[in-house]
């Protein structure tokens, strides 16, 4: 029967057929497919011009067409996931529904659709009765997403997707760089590679640029599948990822950028370091040959050898400061050769004697000619353990308490091992100083020490497979410990030590 109008007249077929007609007309406008699908009859009793193109329909097709006509321009590989689909939102009483599926025509075109329904069910017994729906054509956003997987795949720098706190997709830079394979990583969460000091950092830098309030890149330092820490260059932005809503990372290593960094601090230390102790080198050498020229025009013997011994102190100064940078900044191979222990102690010992009583300081050694062998590089490792000397000397020679300075030199072994010890009953260190006294520019001495010095002779005990250790107390001396094998270990020996 016809519907009555506001007046109480019925509205005509005529009326009813244009209204239809404007209905279908602005369907038409629409790019998206739209549709009608009758559940009984499995035909489809309303469709627009966008529907009547993508699945390639004659132009003579009526208003209903049955799903038969439809499913075999379906990609054979899809069919069932949309029958699936379909019977999966109609069973468990779902109001909504939504595939993804192809469509392949006759010259092998392929078309990529987004299938979004709403299920229509009688009101009584909520029987499903219909579904209406719209299709987009996603065709060219799967062709960018395609490329953009490809270029991700082919990128110099890390990247990956995030969806539901789990990885969902890392390109091969990112897994490279962790050390973890694809599959390890998939459905994992990312904040476990953050060191536990960054997570935090991370979580509130990522959340702040995907919500738009910042696109400021942030630093921060993971762990890769070895434990190795690596510094990175991050920043995030929203994707879609499987229709829904995700997050895409680029990751970049810059461990090496740090490095550099660090390295151009040190050396810009270092300048600044020599810099400050050959000042006072040449201060010292224009003091000594003042002494010396005013000793000549005044005939006072004295004061010329005070001048001369001043001047020999500067040039020892400045040779052990050439050779410390020189060992320090070119890493050095070992050149072994096996030496009696009390012989290579005497003239460590015999070089120092002298220097160390000037200073009214008694020296004390105690070496055999028990102690045996042992293979060393004695031309670095020499100039390192004198260096050890020289402190414990500069010790006792600061210490303003009055008491007879005295320093004890021993050497000892067992069958595997070299010890020497260094012994002073100086001012001694405190803690803290105990824990820097080997760090690189870090000196006790104020404007005398580079800083330079101990540290390299760590590296050179290290380099021969040994260990020096420090036991001090502040009031108390210190005592220096250096422990060295007899016959050095694999990678740092020649074929002479291991005879």
């Amino acid at each position: 029967m016809a519907e009555k109008t506001k007046s109480g007249r019925r509205a005509s077929k005529p009326a009813r057929s244009d209204l239809f007609k404007d209905i279908e007309r602005l369907a038409d406008r629409f790019q998206d497919a739209i549709y009608h699908y009758d559940l009984k009859s499995r035909n489809f009793q309303f469709f627009n011009k966008a529907f009547k193109e993508i699945f390639r329909l004659p132009k003579n097709t009526g208003r209903r067409i049955s799903i038969d006509k439809v499913m075999p321009k379906i990609h054979v590989d899809d069919r069932a996931a949309v029958l699936n689909a379909i019977d999966t939102s109609i069973e468990a009483g779902l109001s909504k529904g939504e595939v993804q599926y192809r469509v392949a025509y006759p010259d092998g075109t392929i078309r990529w659709l987004q299938d979004r329904w709403i299920v229509l069910r009688d009101r009584k017994n909520r029987r499903p009765l219909s579904l209406e729906g719209f299709i987009r054509d996603n065709t060219e956003m799967r062709i960018a997403d395609t490329q953009l997987i490809h270029s991700r795949q082919k990128a110099l720098i890390g990247s990956y997707i995030v969806q539901d706190g789990k990885f969902r997709y890392v390109n091969p830079e990112f897994v490279r760089i962790t050390g973890f394979s694809e599959n390890e990583l998939i459905g994992t969460d990312p904040l476990n590679l953050v060191h536990e000091d960054y997570r935090d950092y991370v979580r509130k830098n990522a959340v702040s640029m995907l919500k738009g309030r910042s696109d400021t890149p942030y630093v921060f330092c993971v762990r890769d599948k070895s434990g190795q820490t690596h510094w990175v260059l991050e920043t995030v932005t929203p994707v879609s990822h499987g229709g829904r809503r995700a997050a895409l990372s680029y990751f970049m290593d810059i461990s090496e950028l740090r490095r550099m960094q660090g390295n151009l601090s040190a050396l810009g230390l270092m300048i600044g370091t020599i810099s400050h102790s050959l000042k006072g080198c040449l201060t010292g050498l224009d003091a000594s040959l003042y002494l010396i020229e005013t000793g000549f025009y005044r005939n006072k013997p004295a004061r010329i050898e005070e001048g001369i011994d001043v001047t020999r102190l500067m040039i020892d100064r400045i040779r052990k400061l050439v050779l410390d940078i020189l060992y320090y900044s070119k890493e050095r191979e070992l050149k072994p050769e096996i030496i009696e222990v009390w012989r290579f102690a005497g003239d460590l010992a015999e070089t120092m004697d002298a220097r160390i009583r000037a200073a009214n300081i008694t020296f004390e050694t105690d070496f055999s000619k028990k102690a045996g062998e042992f293979c060393i590089d004695s031309n670095i490792l020499r100039p390192a353990i004198i260096n050890i000397l020289e402190n414990a000397m500069d010790a006792c020679i600061e210490d303003r308490r009055p008491l007879a300075h005295r320093i004890r030199f021993c050497a000892r072994g067992d069958a595997d091992h070299v010890v020497f010890e260094i012994e002073d009953n100086g001012p001694g260190m405190d803690d803290d100083q105990i824990q820097r006294i080997f760090q690189l520019f870090y000196s006790s001495k104020g404007t005398r020490g580079t800083g330079i010095g101990l540290f390299v002779t760590r590296k050179v005990i290290r380099q021969h497979g040994g260990s020096v250790v420090v036991e001090s107390k502040a009031g108390h001396g210190a005592r220096f410990i250096i422990t060295l094998p007899r016959r050095m270990i694999d990678g740092t020996a020649s074929s002479i030590c291991q005879d």
